[in-house]
């Protein structure tokens, strides 16, 4: 299985703005959760701290407030919100220590 590559189709669809703003903004609240804890344990423990959370929480509350700009438009002009999110998942060494 090692170099494998899959690819998954995580959202597929046409969406109101509610529910494309649920999808979203769940996902992505979800990834700025995630490296808040990574950092706060990075910052607390002993593993080298290199501020790569910090720097992806930036990027995420940036997109963040692009999805909610498009959303809140999709609303105003009653529109739908068309989805397509592909994930790669790959096999990799792990670094040595």
């Amino acid at each position: 299985m090692e170099n494998s590559v899959e690819r998954i189709k995580l959202i597929d669809g046409v969406f109101r703005p509610a529910e494309a703003a649920d999808v979203l903004l769940s996902l992505i609240n979800y990834k700025i959760k995630f490296h808040t804890v990574q950092s706060l344990n990075l910052k607390s423990g002993c593993n080298e701290y290199s501020g790569e959370s910090e720097q992806r929480i930036l990027q995420l509350k940036q997109a963040k407030e692009i999805v909610e700009s498009m959303v809140v438009d999709a609303h105003n002009k009653n529109y739908e919100v068309s989805i397509e999110s592909d994930i790669k998942i790959k096999l990799i060494q792990r670094k040595q220590n």
